[in-house]
């Protein structure tokens, strides 16, 4: 389930390629957004046989996305995004503060957008793909890092500011991966070019 920092670079590369030939597609757009996300897992008696009550473990993470796109006609578009945590936040365990902290090193996904103009200025639309995120936890000196990943789908809302530049509000759930779940909202700005 761990994997070395030379492994993750190497994907961090190929997505970096892949922005690149995007960009010099036509009908293409970058974005920048900050994410709201929730780490939700609940933990059951089956995982630990009958020795303890079931619990839930949660807490509220901050990342900040890039993502670059394009446009194949009216409907579609697809896209690669890269993310970094914001620091890190304390870990709930059933809505009470422990001592240890989790935060996301790095995320990257691909996905397919489809959607439709509404009005003039609108563009709600679904997407689906594949999400994966390096998280960090931490308890004073102790740290462990572990790689999750996943389907991934959501709904969004593109508002059109001017002719090249749009607002956008997201919803994501990026994976549910060994009991984990990572979900939640994105505000951004986005550029056609």
């Amino acid at each position: 389930m761990f994997k070395s920092s030379s492994i993750i670079k190497t994907n961090v590369a190929a997505l970096l390629v892949a922005f690149s030939a995007l960009s010099f597609a036509g009908d293409s757009y970058i974005a920048a957004s900050v994410g709201f996300v929730d780490a939700y897992e609940k933990v059951t008696a089956d995982e630990f046989g009958d020795a303890i009550e079931p619990f839930t473990v949660e807490t509220k993470l901050t990342a900040l996305n890039a993502r670059l796109g394009k446009h194949y006609g009216e409907y579609f578009a697809a896209e690669v995004r890269l993310g970094v945590g914001l620091g890190d936040d304390v870990i709930q365990i059933d809505g009470v503060d422990t001592i240890a902290n989790l935060e996301i090193r790095d995320m990257y996904g691909i996905y397919a957008r489809a959607g439709a103009r509404i009005a003039e200025r609108f563009y709600p639309y679904v997407l689906i793909g594949y999400s994966h995120a390096n998280l960090e936890g931490s308890i004073d000196q102790f740290t462990a890092e572990g790689d999750f990943g996943g389907v991934s789908y959501g709904i969004g809302l593109d508002v059109q500011i001017k002719r090249d530049l749009s607002a956008n509000l997201e919803y994501i759930s990026y994976f549910d991966s060994l009991g984990l779940e990572l979900s939640g909202f994105s505000l951004g700005l986005s550029r056609a070019f």
